[in-house]
């Protein structure tokens, strides 16, 4: 029997794993939406039951995410940029969502032009 050869990864960027060399535009795009998912998590913890699992493991995860993140070193305009991304991120699925229900209720949907009939010969 053969030895496999071993699995590596391809070359170049492929799915969510880094970037082979830095990019400092990437790194302040992704720092920016860890210190967004740190304020999520902010908003989400007075809603869970206090001393519970999902309490829990909300209050270690603010505790090292905001260690490794923190606000003081945010960047105005690039926060903003974040929060205009996500609203429009909100928006597209809001619409396709929209286009979805219409589609399983059998209506076309907005802005549709219903099939021509026809021509008579």
């Amino acid at each position: 029997m053969t030895p496999l050869a071993p699995i590596t990864p391809g070359l170049g960027p492929t799915g969510p794993a880094s970037p082979p060399t830095a990019n400092p535009g990437l790194e302040a795009d992704a720092v920016s939406k860890a210190r967004e998912a740190v304020k999520l998590l902010e908003m989400a913890l007075p809603k869970l039951p206090t001393g519970g699992e999902g309490h829990k493991a909300v209050i270690d995860s603010l505790q090292k995410l905001s260690k490794a993140f923190p606000a003081t070193e945010e960047v105005p305009g690039i926060q903003n940029t974040q929060l205009l991304g996500l609203q429009q991120q909100a928006k597209q699925q809001a619409m396709l969502q929209a286009v979805m229900r219409q589609r399983q209720a059998g209506a076309a949907p907005p802005g549709a032009t219903p099939p021509a009939a026809p021509a008579a010969a």
